[in-house]
């Protein structure tokens, strides 16, 4: 069944509502058209409207950007703070610019959203979101989830793609990283994290290993503990540092070798703890700044190889691109 297309009106208010709530409460909303949309291109949301700030100019481009918090040091500003920044580059009052100008930055920010979208073909999948398939592969199976990653069960290793300093994703964003780290974490009966269980015991890694504050080799795996997810089942997670920081950008670099290695490492780790079944992302989608597709080929060559080995192989995505990309790829093998 294919996706219901994009509607700008639906979109429209919720970026309404984000931008009263700010980017760091983008957790306490639901914003299920906002979260279609990021899931077809594949992106957090706070990247795709990034993504799409970047392709405007002007005026329109730095009132947006100030309106959403995405102007750099302007995240955590309250949203009438951001609105007289926003207000000043047209010359106006902010009761006048939250009447007019900041209408249409609304409206127009969900038309780019929906002309981005559409770019990467947003045509539906075939297998909706919450939902599995086992596909035959080369004599054996592979179980592909389209689905947000704590509501996977029965699973006993999760693979999280890290950067090269093991640093996870901050928890306000909407990552594979950052939704591990949220999902593990262990919390009090008001809701706050009383345990950051990932990140703890990654600095504790580090330390032991001597590499605290620096970076490990691409390809690096290391373990922890599941946290809470121990409740879904999962016994480990193991985290891939596979993407590269570029030095001075807030962008990354994924190089096939490094998934080679991460997937091997990850394998020979889990031959060595007794685990069976193992879960993969797809390494670089989505901030790593690689194509969905081109990220399932980088994964699946270093899959294949491993394909009659007693594992029990399953790769997991949210987005309708990395879903087709990986229905595809499997496809084809099969």
């Amino acid at each position: 069944m294919a996706e219901p297309p994009l509607d700008p009106r639906a979109l429209a208010e919720e970026l309404r509502v984000l931008r009263r709530a700010g980017l760091l409460r983008l957790r306490d909303h639901e914003l299920p058209a906002l979260t279609g949309a990021a899931d077809a291109a594949g992106l957090p949301i706070d990247d795709l409207l990034d993504r799409v700030v970047a392709g405007l100019d002007g005026n329109l481009a730095q009132a947006t950007a100030y309106t959403f918090g995405l102007a750099a040091g302007t995240r955590d500003w309250p949203a009438q703070e951001r609105r007289k920044q926003a207000a000043k580059l047209y010359g106006v009052s902010p009761d006048a610019f939250r009447k007019s100008q900041e209408e249409l930055i609304l409206k127009n920010l969900a038309h780019e959203i929906i002309k981005l979208v559409d770019g990467y073909g947003y045509t539906g999948t075939g297998l909706p979101l919450g939902t599995t398939r086992r596909i035959p592969v080369g004599g054996t199976a592979v179980t592909l989830h389209r689905r947000p990653v704590e509501t996977l069960r029965g699973v006993e290793v999760i693979v999280s793609s890290e950067n090269t300093y093991l640093e996870m994703s901050k928890t306000y964003k909407s990552s594979l990283s950052a939704t591990l780290r949220n999902a593990a974490a262990v919390r009090n009966e008001a809701g706050d994290v009383v345990d950051d269980v990932l990140p703890r015991q990654l600095r504790a890694w580090m330390r032991a290993h001597g590499r605290e504050g620096g970076t490990v080799i691409a390809g690096t795996v290391v373990p922890t503990s599941p946290g809470e997810l121990a409740g879904n089942g999962v016994r480990r997670v193991y985290h891939a540092a596979t993407v590269v920081p570029r030095p001075g950008a807030d962008r990354y670099d994924v190089q096939p070798v490094a998934v080679v290695r991460a997937v091997r490492n990850v394998f020979g780790l889990a031959a060595h703890e007794g685990m069976r079944s193992i879960c993969f992302p797809l390494f670089g989608a989505g901030r790593g700044g690689l194509e969905a597709g081109t990220a399932f080929d980088y994964l699946w060559s270093a899959l294949a190889p491993y394909l009659g080995e007693p594992f029990d192989i399953h790769v997991i995505t949210r987005s309708d691109q990395g879903t087709r990309a990986a229905l595809t790829g499997l496809q084809s093998a099969h």
